[in-house]
């Protein structure tokens, strides 16, 4: 029985990192997220597995692992999203039925069951970090070796080039989660999404991703200073930002961009009314 995933790249002590489109952690048996192959952890012990959040793409093979006899944990807020990813697809169409076509892949996913909440983990291998912003219950691990894992909570800056609006239902609890990144003691950071950095180079990450959400809001000030409607500023932003059209950017862009709609409203800085049975929102001068 192999002792580790045959990919497994070796960070510090027991903790290592296992790369895939999203990267997975392992420290002496327990997992954080999962990559999409079974393969690297075929015939591996595992007796735990921990998410960050509840997108598909973190769990993509936490049932078969369970099935092998891990338990899981997952924050109170994300665990219905694992046990039922399809609660995440009917939110984005505002609880409606959405047809498959208009379905992004990345929440799409084989459910899983969940064993107990991440608020009650006590592990000495790992100890949990709140991260919400992503989701209500994004959190992250530091390993008792230092390692961060941080999920979808930090993106590095050449991934912004590749996804210029990333999902997010809170920008404001996004900003406080990269702070909290900064404030953690570690020596590596690994975020789901991209390679592996030490925590002097993790500074300049956590900079430019506070910078993109500070010039997102500036955008939508700025542009909004003639009221649009909802949907009016969902295209606006999309277009400023270089999305693509189609229909899997348009709809987690319209998530994203009511995030910070609704985070500016409740700041003071966005008025919104209704006329004409559509809804519009303005700059407060």
């Amino acid at each position: 029985m192999p002792s580790l995933p045959y990919n497994a790249r070796h960070l510090a002590g027991d903790t290592y990192v296992v790369p895939g489109l999203t990267n997975s952690g392992f420290v002496d048996g327990l997992v954080i997220d999962t990559c999409e192959d079974e393969a690297p952890f075929a015939g591996v012990a595992v007796d735990r597995l921990v998410i960050t959040h509840g997108h598909a793409d973190h769990f993509a093979i936490g049932h078969v692992l369970r099935e092998a006899g891990a338990l899981v944990s997952v924050a109170r807020d994300d665990a219905s999203l694992v046990e039922n990813p399809d609660i995440n697809i009917r939110g984005m169409f505002s609880w409606a039925k959405p047809s498959d076509f208009l379905v992004t892949k990345l929440f799409r996913g084989a459910p899983c069951g969940v064993d107990d909440y991440l608020e009650d983990f006590d592990d000495s291998r790992a100890t949990v970090i709140p991260l919400p912003g992503h989701t209500l219950g994004h959190s992250g691990f530091v390993s008792a070796d230092g390692v961060l894992f941080t999920g979808d909570a930090l993106y590095e800056r050449d991934l912004w080039e590749r996804h210029p609006l990333p999902y997010a239902i809170d920008p404001g609890l996004v900003a406080s989660s990269l702070e909290r990144i900064r404030a953690t003691e570690c020596t590596w950071v690994v975020p789901a999404h991209g390679r592996p950095v030490t925590r002097e180079d993790a500074e300049e990450h956590i900079d430019f991703h506070l910078k993109q959400v500070r010039d997102i809001e500036a955008l939508i000030l700025d542009r909004l200073a003639a009221a649009h409607t909802t949907e009016q500023a969902i295209a606006m932003v999309s277009a400023e930002r270089g999305l693509s059209e189609n229909p899997a950017s348009y709809w987690l862009a319209v998530t994203t961009v009511k995030g910070f709609l609704g985070e500016l409203e409740n700041r003071g800085q966005l008025e919104f009314f209704v006329r004409d049975h559509a809804g519009w929102w303005q700059t407060v001068a």
